[in-house]
């Protein structure tokens, strides 16, 4: 499970959904799509702290320079672990927003030329994002 700390930046609310911003600690941004309102949950606040949470099933990896995607949580990283598996690789990752792991399956290890050094993008759906709060 990867765990970013953070603050809630943004919130927009439609019925029971809000979409959160979380300005990390290293100011990149997560949204996150939450079944709460401000007024449903106490920690939904603007300032409040929040930790991000996500499975390493769910971080997604292309290259830089690949055409512009859909979704907003793009994170910038650097290959610098791999363990492989017969079906799903590990991948750990160096980003500015501190060490993520991503499984991926083992194919895309070689077709995507992963190797420790290689730079590359992480992406985490919206609708994945979990947050806590105090």
């Amino acid at each position: 499970m990867n765990r970013l700390e953070g603050h809630i930046g943004a919130i927009r609310t439609s019925q029971q959904i809000s979409l959160v911003t979380t300005v990390l600690d290293a100011g990149h941004e997560i949204q996150a799509v939450v079944i709460e309102t401000p007024e449903t949950a106490p920690y939904l606040k603007n300032g409040s702290k929040a930790a991000v949470l996500f499975k390493e099933t769910e971080v997604l990896l292309y290259l830089p320079g690949t055409t512009q995607i859909s979704e907003p949580n793009q994170i910038p990283a650097e290959v610098n672990k791999l363990e492989a598996g017969t079906l799903f690789t590990w991948v750990g990752l160096r980003t500015p927003i501190g060490d993520l792991g991503a499984i991926i399956p083992a194919d895309s290890v070689a077709l995507l030329g992963l190797v420790p050094g290689k730079k590359v993008v992480a992406c985490v759906k919206t609708t994945e994002v979990m947050l806590s709060g105090e």
